[in-house]
C-alpha cells in the first residue's frame, strides 16, 4: 500500500488531502448543528441523505481540489520541462521568471544560477578537453617521430638517444597527468585544507633547501629574506607547494647568476610573501591570463624548458583554498615578483 501510495502523483494526493479536510470540516459543523439542536436527523432516511452530501461532497472537494492544485502545479511542470531541454543543450538560454517574489518565481531564479553554473561546467570541460588532447598529443607526436627515426638508424647509441628523449617525454606527461589529477580533485573538493598560524619563514627555508641544488645547477643562488617573528594563517602543505611552484618557475625563466629571492613581510595587516626573480619578465597582455590551465607565454620555450603550463594554476588553486590571493607584478626585462597574500590570524 505504501508503495502504491508513493508512486501517486503529488497533485493526486494533495486533492485527497484537500477532499479529506473539507469532509473534516462539514462533519465538525453536522455534529455541532446535531448537538445544538439545529441539525435533526428522525428516520433513516435523513441518515442516507446526510451520507449521499457527504459523498457528493467528498467527489466535490476532491475534482476542484485537483483543477485547482493542477493549475499551481503547471508552472513548475512547465519550469521543469524547459530546463530539462535548456541542460541538455546548455546553450546559454534562461527559464524566464514571471514573477521574482513568488514561489514559483524563486525556484525559477535557482534554475537559472543552476543552469548558468551548468553552461559554465560545459565550457570549462570542453576547453580543458581541448587544451589536454593537445598537451598529450604534443608528446605523443614527438615519440612517435624519434622512434621512427631511430628504427631506421642500426647506430645502437642513436636507438639509446631517442630511448632517452622517449623516457624524458613520459616524465612530463606524467608530471602534467599528476597535476591535471590534483586540480580535478580540488574542484571536487576532496582535499583537505587544515590551516593554522605559523611561522612563515620556517617553509621559506624548507623551500630554499628543498630547491637549492637545482638553483646550483645554474649557477643561481636562493636567498630568503623574512623576519623569524612573522606569522600567517597558512596550511603548510599547501603553502610549500604554492612556493616550490613559483621558485621553480624563477629558476627556469631566470638566467644563471642571478638571484632569487623569497621575502616576507607584513603590509596593512596582511602577510606578504614575494617570490621575486631577474628573469624576462612578462609582457602586461600576458599577466592576466598565466594562471589559467596550460597557459604559457612562449609556448615553444617553455616546452623546451620542461613546464606543462599548469604550475601557476596550482599556485592560484593552492593560494585561494587557504583564504589568500596571488598576484604578478613584471616588466618585461626587469624580472618578476610573484606575490602572495595571506591572513595574518
Amino acid at each position: 500500500m505504501s508503495q502504491w501510495w508513493q508512486k501517486r502523483s503529488r497533485r493526486i494526493w494533495l486533492a485527497l488531502l484537500l477532499a479529506g479536510a473539507g469532509d473534516a470540516v462539514i462533519a465538525i459543523s453536522g455534529v455541532t448543528a446535531f448537538h445544538f439542536g439545529i441539525l435533526k436527523i428522525a428516520d433513516s432516511t435523513g441518515i442516507i441523505l446526510a451520507m449521499v452530501i457527504a459523498v457528493g461532497a467528498t467527489v466535490t472537494f476532491f475534482s476542484v481540489g485537483y483543477s485547482i492544485i493542477g493549475c499551481a502545479l503547471e508552472p513548475v511542470r512547465e519550469t521543469v520541462e524547459l530546463a530539462r531541454r535548456l541542460s541538455a543543450k546548455a546553450d546559454g538560454r534562461q527559464i524566464c521568471v514571471n514573477n521574482l517574489h513568488d514561489e514559483i518565481g524563486e525556484l525559477e531564479t535557482f534554475l537559472n544560477e543552476l543552469l548558468q553554473r551548468l553552461q559554465g561546467s560545459f565550457v570549462e570541460l570542453d576547453r580543458l578537453a581541448a587544451d589536454a588532447s593537445h598537451e598529450l598529443r604534443t608528446p605523443l607526436t614527438a615519440m612517435r617521430t624519434v622512434g621512427e627515426v631511430a628504427m631506421r638508424d642500426p647506430n645502437p647509441a642513436v636507438l639509446y638517444n631517442a630511448v632517452g628523449s622517449m623516457l624524458e617525454e613520459v616524465r612530463r606527461m606524467n608530471q602534467m597527468i599528476d597535476r591535471l589529477l590534483m586540480l580535478m580533485r580540488n574542484e571536487r573538493d576532496q582535499i583537505p585544507v587544515r590551516p593554522k598560524r605559523g611561522p612563515v619563514r620556517q617553509v621559506l627555508l624548507e623551500v630554499s633547501e628543498t630547491l637549492g641544488l637545482v638553483a646550483e645547477e645554474k649557477q643561481q643562488q636562493l636567498q630568503v629574506q623574512c623576519p623569524d617573528q612573522l606569522q600567517a594563517v597558512f596550511d603548510a602543505a599547501l603553502l610549500r607547494l604554492a612556493l616550490v611552484n613559483l621558485t621553480q618557475n624563477a629558476i627556469r625563466y631566470s638566467p644563471s647568476d642571478k638571484p632569487i629571492i623569497l621575502r616576507g613581510s607584513t603590509v596593512e595587516n596582511k602577510t606578504i610573501i614575494e617570490v621575486a626573480d631577474e628573469g624576462p619578465g612578462i609582457a602586461p597582455e600576458h599577466q592576466q591570463k598565466i594562471f589559467q590551465r596550460f597557459y604559457r607565454v612562449d609556448d615553444a620555450r617553455s616546452r623546451a624548458e620542461g613546464g606543462v603550463g599548469l604550475g601557476l594554476a596550482i599556485v592560484k588553486w593552492a593560494v585561494e583554498r587557504m583564504g589568500g590571493t596571488v598576484e604578478l607584478q613584471s616588466e618585461v626585462g626587469r624580472g618578476s615578483v610573484f606575490r602572495v597574500q595571506l591572513p595574518t590570524g
